[in-house]
This record gives C-alpha cells, structure tokens and sequence, in this order.
C-alpha cells in the first residue's frame, strides 16, 4: 500500500486530471438529461397553456328531430345536458381524465336575427344554457329567472344588465327574434342580472352573454349578443327552435401543469381514438363528434422535442466522446511516466495481469472519488434519478484506459527476437501497416456510413431521437479527418524543415527536428475531435440565433401582423388606419385559407390560398428580406379583366412550377373555380414546409367578381340562393404592415375590432425565451466550452508526456551555446505545429459539418423557419486556433522558468 501511495503521489497530477474529467463529465452526463427532460415538460406545458384557440376537448351533440316538449320540467335538461356532462366526465380513460378539469356544459341556440328599439337596424342573438357543476351564480337587478312558458307560449330568457341597456330592453320586455329561415319565435325577458363573479370559466363559452360583441366595418356594424336560459326555459327553446336550432356542447379544460413530455405520446393516441370513436363516451343525439387540438398541439411540441433531443444527444456523445479520448492521453502519460518502474517489475516476473491489476485499482479509486464528486454535482443541479448510461460511459473509459496502457508499456520492454532475414522484416512491418491502415479505413467506413445514414434518416424518427451509432456521426467523422490529417503533417513539418535547413540560426532548425520526432498520433486526433465539436456547438447556436430571425419573417411575414380567428370586413378598418399611421411604410390585407381542394391536377389534392392585392403585396415584400416579387406584378396585370367580370370565367393565379400549364379548378365555399396559371407563386413568408399543401396566389377584387357571378348564374338557375352575397366569402383575415412605427400603430388599431397583433420582435423574443431554444443553445455554449478547457488540458498532456525528451535536447543546447530566449522559441516551434493543424482542421470539419447535417439535424424546429436555416456559424468558432496557441505558449513559459533553476552541471552529469 505504501508502494502504490508513493507511486501516486510521484504522478499526483496527471491522476488528479484524471479525476477531474471524469467529475466534469459524469456531472455533465448526469444532469443535462434530466435538465432536458424539465425543459421538455416546460414546453408542452407552455404550448398548450398559450394555445390560441385553446386545446380543450370538446364533445358536441345535436338534439335530434322529435321529443321535444316546451311544457317539460327542468329534469329534462338535467337528464340531457348536467347529467351527460358527469358521464363524459366519468367515462374517460384515467390518463385523460388527469389532464382535464370539470366540464362545461352548453345547450345554445343558432345564431337568430334580432331587433329592438336599441337596436334597430338588427344584431345576432345566441339563446344559451350554461352549467359547470351548477348553474352559474348571478344576482337579479330586476325580475326573476326564467322559468317555463307562459300562457303566450314564448321562450323565457334572462338578459346580462350590459346586454339589456344595449337592446334597451327591461325585465318583462319582448324581442323580436327570428330564426334564419324567417320563422318568428316569440321571447320573453324575464330578468335582467350580473354575474357573481364575471371572471367564472363558466362564461367564456359565451362571452356575449356578459358583453355584446361588435363586429364588421365601420360603415355597417354588426353587434352580437347572448342570453342565459335556465334549466326551465331551455325545454321551450329547445321546441321552439325544433329539430336542430339547440345544440349541447360539453367543453373540458386541459389542465397544462397536469402535462409532461413522457405521457404525451399517450394522450395523442387517446385523443384520437376519442375524435375517431366518440360513441365510447355514450353521448345521446345524432351526430356526436369529439374536436380538440390538444393532439395536434402535443404532436407539434413532440416533433420539436424529438428535434432539440437528438441535438443534444449529438452533443452530448460527442462531449463523452472527447473526455473518453482526454482520459486515454491522460493515461498514455501516466504510462510514459512509470515507463521505467513498468518495465523493471516486468523484467523481474511480475505477470501482465498483476501490473494491469495494480494500475486498475488505483484508476477505480481516482474514478471512483471523480464519479462521486460528479454525481453530487449533476444532484445538486438537477436532483432526480442519475442517467447511468451516460455515466458509466466517461467511468467505464476512466477504469480500462490506465490499466491497458501501463500493460501495453509493460510489455513493450519484452525482450523481442527480430528475424536476421531483411525478408522477414519487412513482411513483418508490412503486417503491422496493413493493421493500422485496416483500423483507419475501417474508421472511416463507420464514420462513412453513420453520416450516409444520418444524411437519410435524419435524428428525429418514429421511434424517437436519433440512436447513438447516428448520434457517433460527427465524432467518427471529426476521427476519421484527424486520422487523414495526421496523415499530412509530416509533410508539412517536412516542408518547414527545408526551410529551417536554410536559416542562419540554430532555433528553427532545431525546433522543426524535435516536432518531426515528437509528434503522437492519439493526442492530435483527441484535439481534432474536440475542436471539432468546439466549432460544430458555434456553428449549432450562430445558426439557430440567425434562423431564428429568419424564423420572425417566415412566421409573422413583415413587422407586424394582425389576424382575426375568422374572415371580418373590419379588418379594411385596420388597414386604413395602419396606413394613415406615422411609421409605416406598407401595408397589405389579404386572407390564408389552408387546405382548399384543388382539381385536375394529379398528385395534388389540396393547396393553401394566398388571396391579397398583388400591387399592394408586392409593395410591402419589397421592404422585407424576402425582396420584390415580379411575379405579383404579373398577377395583378392578368386579372385586370377578371376584377370588373360580370360572366363566371377563368381565375388568373400564381402557381408552384409543377402546376404551370395545367388546368386545375378551386373550391372555394360552395362554388368551383377555374384557375388560370399566369405565373410561378415567389418566395413568400409563412410558407409549408416541401412536404405540406401547395401555395397558390389569386387577386382578391378577380376572385370576388369571379365568385359572385359563379353564384349569381347558379341562383339564376336554382333560385336556391340571392345573388350578390358572395363578396362575404373573400373577406380579410389578415393585415401586414412594415416600418418602424407598425407594431405601435398594429396594437391600437387591433384592438378596435377585437383583432389579435403579432410583431416581429415579438415572436422572436417568444421563441429566444422558448424552453427548447433557450436550453439548447445553452447545451451547445457549455459544451463548446468545456470542450475547449479538455483540448486545452489535451495539449498540456502531451507537452507534458515530451517534457523529457524535449529537457534534455534543449539543455544539450544550451551547453553548446543555445540562449534561454532560443531555447524558448525552439519549444514552442516543437509543440505548436501539431496542435495549431489539428484545430485548424477542426473547424473546418465542424463547419462542414453542419452545414450538411442542417437538415438531418431538423434545426428548423427549433429556429421555426419554413425551411432548413443556412449555417452562419458564430464567431468563436475559430477560437480554438487561438486558444490552442495560447495554451502552448503558456506549457513554453512554464517549462522555461522551470529550467532556469537548472544548474550546468547538473546537466552535464545528468544528460
């Protein structure tokens, strides 16, 4: 025991390196996981808490045609409305229903026209029962709830206190209210009331009912309101609407903080077999269906998730990777420095297995305390259950690697018999070449192959993040390109020896000599590798910071813009006034329609419907990244004709190239168009990605005269429907507007008509702030800068393991005459060579890298760009070089301080 305790306090630091890489590193390993797996949950729960509509699991139901009875008690609407909505609420599978709260309950009315003295030109009226556990609570300022019909027969409802002055309207008043065929139903107000508590879940089902809400342009208005039946009245409207006027929705919230990443693959799978069966809920009525996004919404997170994962395992086996490698060079030098104490036990009988033995226990002990250490650490940053494989990766490499190099060492003094015949010989070293040429070529076949298959496959599959062999890729081909560049530096030491050969002094000559000499495979492919994953993180981060700015303009399309859930004249409002504003340079309104059927075209059934005007898009892409667009120009050019068409006839409209020169007709609403391709759709922001719908581009003002006289001529021939009332069918969902005041001017004018702005800066400080984003960006910043401490600790090694040889040529030297500042120089010319190559191809592998795995890598989910990001690595990408420079600089003048306390003749007896 005191034998192995001196032995290791002789060799103190290369074993405390040791244990401090693999602490860095099992901490690292053990904590990121788990600090990845919270970002995940964070980001389901924060995508489905932000929904806009909201996720919620909705079962809707019709009543049905017959049964109805006006004159029917209140159990009727419990047994039909209170009572299903605790079977639903019961009937879910046990996963589900942990994420999802109480139900609300809706029996409501179809939209009726109505109109009063305060409202004399007309309004909208929804008749609606609301129940959440009970009836909501409310206190009467006038009259009394709604009870079952009076002698008159008319439908009793109760009126907010807002909703009664804007209809001016008291308790005991009647309305004029009609159904949408014109059929009059009588009502009767009988109270007017305030909510108990406005804020109750329970109202958001119909805020009208609170609030009127007041739609359309501002030369004709339209104001919607509600009313509150109660379980007494809801019988009479119910009969009084026969057979389909009332229908139950039973609405139930997603509770986000219930969410996790590793049940939400489950809760897809339920969601979707509730939507495709929603008979397992036994829900009375026709025509029961089951909606949510909560699928959608966790699918969407899932893909992203998937995405940042495979990233991280990227990085994080090649993290492993380098610090496996930083462990072999730590004990290559732990086995030079005992060369002698190796070879004399072996000379002395001592077996193989004892000495590996020997160098195994002290590793497990030096990898047992940094292990220790580590696991403390990734606890205390990150508690929960440690990540073993990661760990016993660095651990199993920590263990093995010394005990194989100090048996290797050992058995190299083995006395060898060399053949007499030169025959032999070289047979014999054309054996070992052809070994050490299989081993690099059957590295770079793997490394080959594993991009091959990552370049096809991509990380994010079906079954999950990328396995570990696809997630190797970068590491084999940063092991491969170190090979090939080790390859190489011979000549070029070579190269700079002619040169030295020609100078006057004795420094270069002599320093090119030792670099030529002293050079080791293992430790220049370590920084190879570890440079490479330094410039692979910076490229990784410059890119999803640039792609996210690129992601702003494909998501948002200009500076800012304002969207309605539905198509609203107003928004023509929104659009003046964006225009008269200070600050804007341009504006546009237009409306996306996504998935429209689109017809003789084959391979092609839907497409996404790009409607603006062409002048007026153009404009506002000109101001933009996106550039000019002629192809706009050509459009609003071609339905100059069409705009003023008083005939059905074809619709001039840009199309994808493999479109052009066919005919395909557009469904739009109820009528069929025919397109008329004049021209390739552009390069426009917010577009699919290759795998999703077409973009086709039509003039608003062509397909409003192109529609309206399709419905004209059909109403001419089935009188089924007025004409002139299809310019309703094109109405804006959408403004852009770009100039330094439009996110200002966008968040007034919006909320004039209820409408929702979105700016630039802001979808960008959303996505920067997003848990994904944020936490792999933060991933690849502290790998890339732990792997340059290990590649900084990589050429400490190996200066340190030539220290000797390097000692005694250079005291030679300095009896022969050679000054210290010379010596000096000729020490660094010895160890920069190397090191300088290897980080030099190290970039540029990593650069390389991603830029042909940006798409393997799925980046653009993280960055939200429409397409994959064009690589724009960061600028510490080339720090490396530097770095590495610096750090032999630094070994230099150590080891020049350290031979200054050397006396002559100590160097001559000694060397």
């Amino acid at each position: 025991m005191s034998a192995a305790w001196r032995r290791a306090r002789a060799d103190l630091w290369p074993l405390l390196v040791t244990a401090l890489v693999v602490a860095l590193l099992v901490g690292l390993t053990d904590a990121v996981p788990r600090l990845l797996t919270r970002q995940a949950d964070t980001a389901v729960r924060t995508a489905v808490e932000e929904a806009d509509p909201a996720a919620d699991l909705v079962v809707t139901s019709r009543y049905g045609a017959g049964g109805s009875d006006p004159a029917a008690p209140a159990t009727e609407t419990t047994i039909g409305v209170d009572d299903v909505a605790r079977q639903i609420d019961a009937g879910l599978p046990p996963s589900l229903a942990a994420v999802l709260g109480a139900p609300v309950a809706t029996a409501s009315s179809t939209q009726l026209a109505v109109s009063t003295p305060g409202l004399p030109t007309g309004g909208l009226l929804w008749m609606t029962y609301l129940w959440a556990g009970q009836e909501p609570a409310v206190r009467w300022l006038d009259g009394v709830a709604p009870g079952r019909p009076g002698p008159d027969g008319a439908v009793q409802l109760a009126l907010s206190d807002t909703v009664a002055r804007s209809l001016d309207v008291r308790a005991g008043g009647t309305l004029a209210v009609r159904t949408a065929d014109g059929t009059a139903v009588p009502v009767l107000v009988t109270g007017v009331f305030s909510a108990d508590d406005p804020q109750d879940r329970v109202w958001t089902e119909r805020p009208e009912i609170l609030e009127p809400r007041v739609y359309g342009p501002s030369t004709g208005r339209t104001t919607v309101v509600g009313a509150l039946l109660s379980s007494a009245s809801l019988p009479a409207a119910r009969a009084a609407l026969e057979p389909d006027g009332v229908t139950r929705t039973f609405r139930l919230p997603v509770d986000p903080q219930a969410l996790d990443h590793a049940g939400s693959g489950d809760l897809v799978r339920q969601v979707a077999a509730l939507e495709a069966s929603p008979e397992s809920l036994t829900v009375p009525g026709p025509d029961v269906r089951v909606t949510s996004r909560l699928d959608l919404l966790l699918t969407q997170v899932g893909a992203r998730v998937g995405a940042t994962w495979s990233q991280a395992v990227v990085v994080l086996t090649g993290l492993a990777s380098g610090a496996a490698l930083v462990l072999l060079v730590a004990a290559d030098l732990l086995a030079r420095r005992r060369t002698t104490a190796l070879r004399t036990v072996r000379a002395r009988g001592r077996s193989l297995a004892r000495i590996a033995g020997a160098a195994a226990a002290e590793s497990a002990v030096v990898v047992a305390v940094g292990a220790a250490v580590g696991l403390v650490l990734g606890a205390l940053v990150a508690p929960g259950t440690v990540t073993w494989p990661w760990v016993l990766v660095v651990v199993t490499v920590g263990a093995l690697a010394p005990p194989a190099f100090a048996a290797t060492t050992a058995r190299q003094g083995d006395a060898r018999r060399v053949p007499t015949d030169r025959h032999r010989r070289r047979l014999a070293q054309r054996v070992r070449t052809v070994r050490k040429v299989s081993l690099e070529a059957a590295l770079l076949v793997l490394a080959v192959g594993a991009t091959a298959a990552l370049l096809r496959r991509g990380v994010v599959s079906l079954s999950g993040p990328a396995d570990l062999v696809l997630a190797s890729a970068p590491v084999l081909v940063a092991a491969a390109g170190g090979l090939l560049l080790w390859r190489g530096v011979p000549p070029l030491v070579g190269v700079a020896l002619g040169a030295a050969r020609r100078s006057r002094t004795a420094g270069p000559l002599l320093a090119m000599a030792r670099a030529r000499t002293t050079g080791a495979v293992l430790p220049f492919v370590a920084l190879v590798v570890l440079t490479t994953l330094v410039a692979l993180c910076a490229a990784l981060a410059g890119t999803a910071r640039a792609g996210q700015v690129d992601g702003a303009w494909d998501a948002v399309g200009a500076d800012v813009v304002v969207r309605t859930t539905s198509p609203d004249a107003s928004l023509e409002d929104v659009a003046a006034a964006l225009t008269a504003a200070d600050g804007v340079d341009a504006v546009a309104v237009g409306r996306a329609q996504d998935e429209r059927q689109l017809f003789g075209v084959r391979g092609v059934d839907s497409v996404r419907v790009l409607v603006v005007d062409p002048v007026r898009y153009a404009d506002l892409l000109a101001r933009t990244p996106f550039g000019a667009a002629d192809q706009l120009t050509t459009l609003a050019d071609a339905s100059a004709d069409a705009r003023t068409r008083t005939a059905p006839g074809p619709l001039p409209a840009l199309v994808p190239a493999g479109l052009l020169g066919a005919e395909p007709s557009l469904r739009w609403g109820d009528v069929t168009v025919d397109l008329e391709p004049v021209g390739e759709v552009p390069t426009l922001p917010a577009q699919q990605p290759a795998s999703a719908s077409p973009t086709v581009v039509v003039d608003r003002a062509a397909l409003t005269s192109v529609v309206t006289a399709l419905v004209e001529v059909r109403a001419e021939r089935t009188t089924s429907r007025p004409a002139g009332t299809a310019h309703t069918a094109v109405d804006p969902d959408t403004v852009w507007a770009v100039g330094p005041g439009a996110a200002t001017a966008a968040r007034s004018a919006a909320s004039t008509v209820g409408a929702e702005d979105l700016s630039r800066a802001q979808w960008l400080a959303d996505r920067r702030s997003d848990p994904l984003g944020s936490g792999l960006v933060g991933l690849v910043v502290l790998a890339a800068a732990v792997c340059a401490a290990l590649a900084s600790t990589v050429v400490v090694l190996d200066a340190a393991a030539s220290a000797p040889g390097r000692a005694r040529s250079l005291a030679t030297a300095r009896v022969l005459g050679l000054r210290g500042r010379a010596a000096g120089r000729v020490a660094a010319g010895e160890l920069l060579p190397p090191p300088v190559v290897a980080a030099a191809g190290g970039v540029v592998i990593g650069v390389l890298l991603v830029g042909a795995l940006a798409g393997p890598l799925a980046l653009r989910l993280v960055t939200g760009q429409a397409a994959d990001p064009v690589v724009e690595p960061a600028w510490w990408a080339v720090a490396p070089v530097a770095l590495l420079a610096v750090t032999v600089l630094v070994v230099v003048a150590v080891e020049s301080s350290a031979r200054r306390r050397e006396r002559l003749g100590q160097v001559l007896r000694v060397r």
